[in-house]
């Protein structure tokens, strides 16, 4: 637990310096977390967004009527007791992200190829529509046919619009009720947070014990040969 918290903040440290830093801390922190397990102590909801906890001056805090809700709104991944697998670890702007038993994210059986489903955008008008309208639009004397044949063309554009919304609408709740069937399956994640103007003030053993309250690091297994 100690050279996990060394870890965080060297690498906090590292925040106002080059993205090279921040890099090479980013590492640093995978080397040592990225394969290791957690006791969870306290009910993890199956969210991908995960439990921000704060650290303010060394005490460690989270939103508890957020969390309250997120556990009532997704139920619970990992359970109060349960032994998790940091699967990855990462720093963005909320943090340092830490997954735990693949973070509330779906795994690669799940997602085909990385594809993304994307609303679909109006079809463009063909060159046949946009001949018609320039023949409407500057002779006044218009062929009924060409009129007509305008309206066909406009019709086949909007129903292919249809059938787009139609499939994308399908794919949709398919994919909404796969996630929330399967989505106590894939985990959860805790984000630290420090809001701390003295980090020289904030003790290790103090931020050690107050982290164990929720999600202790447990030693390194001993490699198997």
């Amino acid at each position: 637990m100690r050279k996990f918290l060394v870890s965080i903040t060297a690498i906090l440290a590292a925040f106002t310096f080059t993205a090279q830093a921040q890099d090479d801390s980013e590492l640093r922190i995978k080397k040592a977390l990225e394969g290791r397990h957690v006791l969870v102590k306290m009910d993890m909801p199956a969210v991908e967004n995960g439990v921000e906890m704060l650290f303010d001056e060394a005490e460690v805090s989270f939103d508890q009527a957020g969390y309250n809700k997120l556990v009532k709104q997704y139920g619970v991944s990992l359970k109060k007791g349960h032994r998790a697998r940091i699967t990855d670890v990462r720093i963005s702007n909320k943090g340092i992200e830490i997954d735990l038993d693949g973070g509330g994210s779906p795994g690669r059986d799940w997602v085909v190829g990385g594809l993304r489903l994307v609303e679909p955008v109006p079809v463009p008008k063909s060159d046949r529509e946009l001949d018609l309208e320039r023949q409407v639009m500057n002779e006044s004397n218009a062929t009924s046919f060409a009129r007509t044949e305008l309206d066909y063309e406009r019709q086949q554009r909007n129903t292919l619009d249809e059938r787009n919304r139609q499939a994308y609408e399908r794919v949709s709740g398919f994919r909404t009720e796969q996630i929330e069937k399967n989505r106590k399956e894939w985990g959860s994640k805790i984000v630290i947070v420090v809001r701390s103007n003295k980090m020289g003030s904030v003790t290790l053993g103090h931020m050690a014990r107050s982290l164990a309250k929720y999600c202790e690091l447990l030693p390194r297994e001993p490699v198997t040969k």
